[in-house]
């Protein structure tokens, strides 16, 4: 009988999203994209978070630091050969960081939601709630 850590670690629950097309970018091409490990996405939330207070002006200014494109670098893939498209992620976050904001934008949002971030805890409860209630085999 397998452990419960093993049962764990070998279940795949990072959702994903094939068929994804960008003809902007590859007019004809399709991508996965894929939610994100719960330690990328907290990584990320913490950056945002992070405040820096910019003593050199008058008052003080804090600024929220956030970047979609990193996420968007970590979560694209090539549907065809299931790998990274950016497998540098500076390379990625710099090549991102100067395309459509509306596009990276749209993929952060299904990135969001794939990783569960865009849902309250209690719609996340009821979720787990209705896929435990007799599924066992």
């Amino acid at each position: 009988m397998t452990s419960l850590k093993d049962r764990i670690r070998q279940a795949k629950d990072i959702p994903h999203q094939d068929d994804v097309e960008i003809p902007e970018w590859a007019p004809g091409a399709m991508f996965r994209v894929c939610g994100l490990p719960s330690k990328d996405w907290e990584e990320y939330q913490n950056q945002q978070a992070r405040i820096r207070l910019d003593t050199g002006k008058a008052g003080g200014e804090m600024t929220l630091r956030s970047n979609k494109a990193e996420i968007v670098a970590k979560a694209l893939y090539d549907q065809d050969t299931d790998s990274l498209v950016f497998p540098d992620l500076r390379e990625g976050v710099a090549i991102l960081s100067k395309k459509s904001g509306g596009i990276v934008n749209g993929l952060f949002n299904l990135v969001r939601h794939l990783s569960g971030d865009d849902k309250t805890f209690e719609q996340k409860v009821k979720e787990a709630e209705g896929n435990s209630a007799g599924d066992q085999n």
